[in-house]
């Protein structure tokens, strides 16, 4: 296992670098667990198999384990190290993915039925932040389509066309427009894996 530090220390370093100061350990933290056991993961994806995954059997393989496995989660199950990082770092509850999303291949749909918001505005937030986490889960990257975002807030009857601009704006702390996308900053992940836990329970 310390040949793999060794050998993806200076990776985890340079990612955790570019996270907000006060994240910075803890996403030391998590990169260092996920980049040590890398070459070893899909080992432990079979249930069962966490002690082959890292040789100790400990606590934090094993949780993530379940979270991708035997938890409950839609398969197939995040594949890339940003999602099993932000699993991890979130620490969300085995099965809350799959209570909350319904993940196919290289696509993802929000499954939840009630978003527990009342205005329009704080549904729209919170449909973006999950499909941000959608974004992560199946590409590596808290991104989603201003589209995207309509159709979903029409699913849910929280698509107010004349606010629909005004309400991303006012959130500049959780999303960062880029063209036709938007991403979410560290702050909006820490919210929507609030929501998801909130969501799931």
């Amino acid at each position: 296992m310390f040949e793999n530090v060794a050998e993806h220390i200076d990776e985890a370093v340079r990612l955790a670098e570019r996270c907000p100061e006060k994240y910075q350990i803890p996403c030391f933290q998590a990169l260092i667990g996920v980049l040590a056991q890398s070459d070893a993961l899909p080992v432990s994806l079979s249930p069962g198999n966490s002690h082959a995954a890292n040789g100790n059997g400990d606590k934090q393989a094993a949780g993530l384990e379940n979270a991708i496995s035997g938890g409950g989660l839609s398969r197939p199950a995040p594949s890339n190290d940003r999602a099993l990082v932000f699993l991890e770092q979130h620490q969300i509850p085995s099965g809350s993915l799959s209570r909350v999303y319904h993940l196919d291949g290289n696509s993802y749909r929000i499954i939840v039925k009630d978003l527990r918001e009342k205005t329009n505005s704080k549904k729209q937030v919170k449909l973006a932040l999950l499909l941000g986490v959608g974004g992560l889960l199946i590409g590596e990257q808290p991104v989603f389509s201003k589209e995207r975002l309509i159709e979903t807030c029409r699913e849910y009857g929280a698509y107010d066309a004349p606010n629909f601009a005004s309400h991303m704006k006012k959130q500049r702390d959780l999303f960062i427009s880029q063209g036709n996308e938007w991403s979410l900053t560290v702050p909006a992940q820490q919210r929507a894996a609030d929501a998801i836990k909130d969501l799931a329970a």
